[in-house]
């Protein structure tokens, strides 16, 4: 079952699995050459972590994205990362942990190939879920490694659009050094402000590109739509 979860999640963040698409149990245990026991199972997980929708009577589809998705997901991570930032700056001798950080906020990417992007934004996610275990609190640690999961996909889309690797190092370096500092409150107000500007590129990434047709990002109705000049 962990196998087929993690070939199916690594499917749909990647996007080979198209939001919005799709499929049976029967026909996804055959192109992935395993049984539908072990399908059906990882189908509930990831029907759990709201990136598989079941259709009554039709089988699933990947749940698709919608702009509203999108803003609600990034700021329900820019109030967890601000606050994960904030509680790490305050146990800067746990050695071990921020040694681990050390390595990861070095990962970049070529926004040219796809695989890279993949391996960088697991690094991405284990870089902020480890911050978050760094604090102590492991209930938000947990909800924000989900959070980040289900962003993966988006990320991915909008990485694959921009050309950020050397920001991106230099964003992770400047919040690892307040934390190393002790420095709650400007560890918090870096985390906040990277959160805000990645919030930007994917909001961008998707009114702008394409690619929002091939990935089947649903846009808001005029009467759900934010004024202008709101995030």
């Amino acid at each position: 079952m962990d196998d087929a979860y993690e070939q199916i999640k690594d499917r749909i963040i990647d996007l080979r699995m198209s939001p919005g698409s799709s499929f049976s149990e029967s026909g996804l245990a055959s192109e992935l050459g395993i049984g539908k026991t072990p399908v059906r199972e990882a189908l509930v997980r990831l029907e759990l972590e709201g990136l598989v929708e079941v259709i009554p009577r039709s089988g699933y589809r990947v749940a698709p994205v919608t702009l509203k998705d999108a803003r609600d997901l990034l700021d329900l991570r820019a109030l967890l990362e601000a606050e994960a930032a904030r509680l790490a700056a305050g146990h800067a001798e746990d050695g071990r942990s921020l040694r681990a950080l050390e390595g990861l906020c070095r990962a970049s990417y070529n926004s040219r190939d796809l695989v890279s992007i993949r391996r960088f934004l697991r690094a991405n996610t284990e870089f902020h879920a480890t911050i978050a275990s760094v604090g102590g609190n492991q209930r938000l640690a947990r909800t924000l490694r989900q959070v980040l999961e289900q962003l993966e996909r988006l990320f991915h889309l909008g990485l694959a659009l921009s050309s950020r690797e050397d920001e991106i190092v230099h964003e992770h370096q400047d919040l690892l050094e307040a934390i190393l500092r002790g420095d709650p409150g400007e560890a918090a107000a870096i985390a906040l402000a990277q959160c805000r500007t990645a919030q930007k590129m994917v909001i961008q990434a998707l009114l702008s590109s394409e690619s929002v047709v091939n990935a089947n990002v649903i846009a808001l109705p005029p009467s759900e739509r934010r004024p202008a000049g709101k995030s």
